[in-house]
């Protein structure tokens, strides 16, 4: 069977790159399947031809029925990246000995933008998804290449968005106007017979790192609405004494703490717009609280030594046997000690951006990734700063997942546009 034009497959994905997991959705607009990805930033690279033994052809259609984007292991050749060392993604690159072990840095000012393991993570992804949907519709693995135009929405912290998000576009499509846009090959090698995929992006939409998270609290409407009024009630129902949900829904002005792992972005809106003016972003999140506390730990308690913030985040997360229920208690310890000094500084922040917004501003949201570990010290500190103003705190359970929601919502808006303005126009922008 060889490719035609009529093979191409189309994707149309939100994907938030965070410091800490890759949250994303992806639409085969074709088929008009939706796949979900949650998943670790990290991959282990490696030059040696076979770091695990492959898996027979015969099982691509149960193994990328599962989830497969926690076991992606390919090479990518594209402008963006280096290397074409194999790399192995997310829960499975833990797992993988004697390579190089990559996540973000969340200590220091080395933009995400500038990392290559945020392509390397946006590529694999879509190059996933193109392979699963292919075997979901056939059955087995392609005899040809697999051609893939992608329309996406990513996001860069509110400190870079302004200056960075026409060139962090341009890095994917390639130069506007020109006739011969990048192409960016993903070859899978779980399986015996190697599959290569190759991604055109076709649109990017650059979105402000918790902006996009308030688009999709937008578009949730009531429903998540009158939950967040029935959760604040609960502890202090003259905050929002009359207020409805469609009240709440139709606010114009609004400031959002969205926690990540390595920063806190302070989006606002003014007048239903984004205001960068006001917006902020703090380089500090629960992550460098993590490494602050291993590098405490590895000083002063020789028992307790993680060799990674995800190793330790794990660790505390995970309910204790009886056996290590001490040593929980001891590492929690550390790292309570340094959420608090990051909850300083984030009460700081806010207080600076609630200032810059004005009196205007109605409602505050928290969310995100980051924001569950340390609910029982940043809520009520805000409430304190924030005086009369709401403040939201969004369970981390569905919070975390906002961005990648509204990031998705940016490049289907573009999809549709560029559908309803049959024959398709020029490559636009951006949304915000």
């Amino acid at each position: 069977m060889s490719a035609n034009s009529n093979d191409t497959i189309t994707l149309t994905g939100g994907i938030d790159v965070g410091n800490g997991y890759v949250k994303g959705v992806i639409q085969n607009t074709k088929q008009g399947t939706f796949d979900e990805i949650d998943l670790p930033s990290a991959v282990v690279s490696t030059s040696r031809t076979s770091p695990k033994v492959p898996l027979p052809d015969a099982d691509a259609a149960s193994v990328l029925a599962g989830d497969f984007y926690n076991q992606i292991d390919c090479s990518l050749t594209t402008p963006l990246v280096a290397a074409s060392d194999r790399r192995i993604f997310g829960r499975a690159a833990l797992s993988v000995r004697g390579s190089k072990f990559t996540e973000f840095e969340v200590l220091g000012k080395h933009s995400k933008a500038d990392q290559e393991l945020s392509k390397v993570l946006v590529l694999g992804v879509f190059a996933a998804k193109a392979l699963r949907d292919y075997v979901r519709e056939n059955g087995a693995l392609p005899d040809h290449e697999l051609r893939v135009q992608v329309r996406a929405g990513l996001a860069l912290p509110i400190s870079e968005f302004v200056a960075r998000r026409h060139a962090y576009a341009a890095e994917f499509i390639g130069l506007l106007g020109s006739a011969d846009p990048t192409v960016h090959l993903v070859t899978i090698k779980n399986f015996s017979t190697p599959v290569s995929v190759r991604l055109q992006f076709v649109d990017v939409q650059v979105m402000a790192e918790g902006a996009s998270a308030q688009f999709a609290i937008t578009d949730k409407g009531e429903p998540l609405a009158q939950a967040l009024l029935d959760d604040l009630r609960t502890r202090d129902a003259s905050i929002v004494e009359g207020v409805s949900a469609s009240d709440l829904v139709a606010v114009q002005n609004t400031i959002g703490v969205d926690v990540g792992e390595g920063t806190v972005n302070f989006p606002v809106f003014t007048d239903g717009r984004f205001n960068p003016e006001a917006a902020d972003t703090l380089d500090e999140g629960y992550g460098t609280a993590l490494m602050n506390a291993m590098e405490r730990m590895s000083e002063s308690d020789a028992t307790l030594q993680f060799s990674s913030r995800k190793q330790l985040a794990d660790f505390l997360h995970a309910e204790p046997s009886v056996l290590v229920k001490n040593r929980h208690q001891r590492a929690a310890g550390f790292v309570e000690d340094e959420a608090s000094y990051l909850v300083d500084e984030i009460v700081s922040s806010f207080g600076d951006v609630l200032s810059q917004a004005g009196a205007t501003t109605e409602v505050v949201y928290v969310y995100g990734g980051g924001s569950g570990p340390i609910k029982h010290l940043l809520h009520p500190a805000l409430l304190k700063a924030a005086g009369d103003v709401p403040v939201l705190y969004l369970d981390s359970s569905y919070s975390r997942h906002l961005n990648r929601e509204g990031l998705y919502i940016a490049a289907r808006h573009v999809e549709q546009q560029a559908l309803a303005a049959k024959p398709a126009g020029k490559r636009s922008k951006e949304v915000v």
